[in-house]
Formats: C-alpha cells, sequence, structure tokens
C-alpha cells in the first residue's frame, strides 16, 4: 500500500503538463549549447585570418576538440545518471561548465589556447544528452517517448540556426565597434566578444534546470534491480546484445559524421562559392537551419507516434531509413547548384527530411535498453556520435578539401562526395540489423508484459 501511494505521488508530481514543462526546459538547455558549439561555424574566416589557421586547423576546433576527452567523460557520466538520484545536478553543473569554456575561447589569442577551450565546451555539454534522455524516458511511455524527444531535439537546430543569426549580428555589431576592451582581459577582436556574449545567458538556464524535479525510474531490467550495478555488468549486456547496438550506434554515428561536417561547412562553401557575405550565411542559413530542422524534428516525432498506433512497433527505425534514402539526392546535389538560392533550397530541403530522424533514432535505442543502462548507453552512444560525428565529420571533408582537392573553392566537391561515400554506407547498415532490432523490441514487450 505503501509503495503503491509512493508510485500515485510520485505520478501526480511528475506526470501531465509539467512533464512537457521538463521537455521545455531541457530543450532549451540543448538550444543554447548548440548556440555556444556551433557560433563558431560563422567565425571560421575572421579566425583563420587573426591566428593564421588552415581548413584542417579549423576542422580540428569544430570537430575534434569537442571528441577529444569527451572520450574521457563519457562512461562516467553515464554511470552518474545510472546511478545518481538526482540527476539534474550534473546537467546544472555541465551547464555552467560550458558556458564559462565558451567565453575563453573569446580569451584564446592562439590555436592551443582556444583548442583546449573548445575542449571544455565539449566536456561541460557531454552532461546534457545522456541525462535528458534518461529523464524523458522516466517521463513518457513508449508511445509518446519519440515526440518528447523529438521535442527535446528541435532545441538543437532552433540553437544551430539562432548561433548563425545572433552570431551574425554580435559579430557585425562588434566589427562596427573596432572590437572592445574588458577589464582584466583587454582588448577583444569583433569575434571574440561574440564568445564572451553567447556564452553568459548558461547561468539563467543552470537556474531553470534545478525545477527540474527528479521522476521513478521505470521499465528495469529483471536481474538488474540495484542503482550501483559494476560497470562489468553493463559490458556483459552490450556484449550480449551486440548486434543490436552496433547498428543502432554505428548507424546514428555515420548519420551524425554527415549531418555535423555538412552543417560545419556549408556556411563557409556559401561564402566561397557564391560571395555571400556572413551577414547575409547567417541570417539564411541561419533561418533555414531554424525552420526546416525544428519541422522535421518534431514532424518525425509526430510521424513515429502514428505509426505506433497503427501497430507498427519498429516506426523509429522506419523513418531512420526512409529519411536516410529520401535525403541523398538534396544533400548531393545542393552544393553543386549554379547559385546559392538553389544550394540553400536543397539544403532546406534535406534538412526539413534528416531531421525527422534526429529524436526517433534516440527513442529507438532508449526502447530496447532497460532503465539501469540507459545513461551508459547514451553515454557511448555520443561519444561514438562526436568522435565519429564531430571528430571526423569535420574534418573528413576539410581533408577531401586540403589533401584530395588541394584547392579550397573545390569545398563544394568536397562535400558532395562526403554525402555520396556515406549516405550508402548507413543505409547497409540499418538494413543489417533491422531484423535484430525488430527481435529486442519483441523481447522488451514480453518482459513488460511479465512484469505487468
Amino acid at each position: 500500500m505503501a509503495s503503491n501511494a509512493v508510485r500515485d505521488l510520485n505520478a501526480a508530481e511528475t506526470g501531465g503538463a509539467y512533464r512537457w514543462y521538463v521537455v521545455g526546459v531541457l530543450s532549451l538547455a540543448y538550444c543554447f549549447s548548440a548556440i555556444d558549439a556551433r557560433v563558431l561555424t560563422l567565425l571560421v574566416i575572421p579566425i583563420k585570418q587573426d591566428l593564421g589557421l588552415s581548413d584542417f586547423q579549423i576542422s580540428l576546433l569544430q570537430g575534434f576538440a569537442f571528441a577529444l576527452l569527451y572520450s574521457v567523460a563519457a562512461i562516467p557520466i553515464g554511470r552518474f545518471v545510472d546511478t545518481s538520484r538526482n540527476r539534474t545536478r550534473i546537467i546544472v553543473y555541465g551547464v555552467l561548465f560550458w558556458s564559462l569554456m565558451t567565453m575563453l575561447c573569446g580569451a584564446a589569442r592562439s590555436f592551443g589556447q582556444l583548442f583546449i577551450a573548445r575542449i571544455g565546451v565539449g566536456v561541460g555539454e557531454a552532461t546534457l544528452s545522456p541525462t535528458a534522455y534518461s529523464l524523458i524516458s522516466d517521463y513518457f511511455d513508449s508511445r509518446r517517448r519519440a515526440l518528447a524527444i523529438s521535442l527535446y531535439a528541435i532545441g538543437y537546430p532552433i540553437g544551430g540556426g539562432l548561433a548563425l543569426i545572433i552570431g551574425g549580428v554580435l559579430l557585425q555589431h562588434f566589427t562596427g565597434m573596432g572590437g572592445a576592451t574588458l577589464p582584466l582581459i583587454g582588448t577583444l577582436a569583433p569575434w571574440q566578444m561574440v564568445f564572451v556574449v553567447v556564452g553568459i545567458p548558461g547561468v539563467i538556464i543552470a537556474g531553470l534546470l534545478k525545477t527540474v524535479r527528479e521522476p521513478e525510474r521505470r521499465e528495469l531490467a529483471k536481474g538488474y534491480q540495484s542503482h550501483d550495478l559494476p560497470l562489468s555488468e553493463t559490458f556483459a549486456w552490450l556484449r550480449t546484445h551486440w548486434r543490436l547496438y552496433a547498428m543502432l550506434i554505428g548507424s546514428i554515428s555515420l548519420i551524425g559524421m554527415l549531418a555535423i561536417g555538412v552543417s560545419l561547412w556549408y556556411p563557409t562553401f556559401l561564402i566561397r562559392t557564391y560571395g555571400m557575405s556572413i551577414t547575409e550565411v547567417g541570417l539564411y542559413y541561419g533561418v533555414l537551419m531554424l525552420v526546416c530542422g525544428t519541422i522535421g524534428t518534431i514532424g518525425g516525432g509526430w510521424l513515429s507516434g502514428r505509426l505506433m498506433r497503427s501497430g507498427r512497433a519498429d516506426a523509429n527505425m522506419r523513418i531512420v531509413l526512409g529519411t536516410t534514402l529520401l535525403k541523398a539526392f538534396p544533400l548531393i546535389i545542393g552544393p553543386l547548384m549554379p547559385n546559392a538560392a538553389l544550394a540553400l533550397g536543397f539544403m532546406a530541403v534535406g534538412t526539413l527530411i534528416g531531421q525527422a530522424a534526429q529524436g526517433v533514432m534516440i527513442a529507438a535505442i532508449q526502447d530496447v535498453t532497460p532503465n539501469q543502462f540507459r545513461g551508459q548507453v547514451m553515454a557511448l552512444t555520443l561519444l561514438a556520435v562526436n568522435l565519429v560525428g564531430l571528430g571526423l565529420g569535420a574534418s573528413f571533408i576539410a581533408a577531401i578539401t586540403d589533401f584530395g582537392f588541394g584547392d579550397e573553392s573545390a569545398l563544394r566537391y568536397s562535400i558532395a562526395v562526403a554525402g555520396a561515400v556515406l549516405l550508402p554506407l548507413i543505409v547497409l547498415l540499418i538494413l543489417s540489423g533491422l531484423s535484430t532490432y525488430r527481435a529486442a523490441l519483441i523481447r522488451v514487450a514480453e518482459a513488460r508484459s511479465g512484469v505487468d
């Protein structure tokens, strides 16, 4: 009776409108993490000029710097998420840390200093998604989970779009001022001031996150009821189901590699190929990412719910496969267009389709992973996405440009080649693991009905 009363009280406190408020706060944090991470995309040209960097060095700042220490932090973060009775704390500390490191990017005077600060931003941001996905999965059942995660996930395209729009406005403002002088720090260039300003709102976000309550953990695996599982149990689970997670983590990593690489280099491609100004690119490409990314992400979550209600338990991976096939043409052909309007138009279509997979891909992983392992599995997933997506995505395209074509103006062809190489690999990987995924869903449904 007492345990039932506790569950009823918990449901009252974490159900209804409040759980959507939680999603909203987490999505806002994700939005600002994207702003802090992606604003560098618009600052490539002034940073290259001031610090004398190559495309490959810029790619390291955009990607590898984020992934470097994430590989060390991923498992401890996941362990904390799966064992903590107050998961929100790690996000609060993470937001404050990455915001501080973003502002320190503005104080950097060399490639080395900027690289270290970017590592700090990546480590701080690594705390957010594993925790957020774990919390959301306890607030929502599988029928609404994809939509809830998709609503959380829209924070990133919104933030990515705002990073370009706000970054362009701030860069123009501080360029007109000739930079600025701050106490103790000294004179800063316009691009440095952009980093300082976008890092400031982190304090407000951390305050909002402190209002998130801890939900009751649900969907616990039989035989793994302890909150203090040894790490060996996690690896035992992954070894037992290695085919399943090889497909899931492998496909999301390659999807991230292409999506992140293309989105990081597309603004620079528009400037180099069509002579657009930084402000124009920030506005047009930023609005494109914000609008198409948001609609696509929400659309994917909505479609998942519709398909599941019609009996398609594997709806999430069906959507991922379908969007990968459909976005291939616009992503490959877009950079080859004769003018900027067509290039942006094809990118808009590719973003609208591709973003539909963002939330549902995460939901697909959550649906087949027991509660006690979700934080660690998501930490490993995001580790792979960061190492492969951020670490290799930006550098893969830059390497094709620098070492393949040997010409900065060939960036458009490098983006097209990346799509032509990676998209078929993603499709083959998903197809090879669909039967394993369906079998895992059946196993989870049988285990849940056994508990009921």
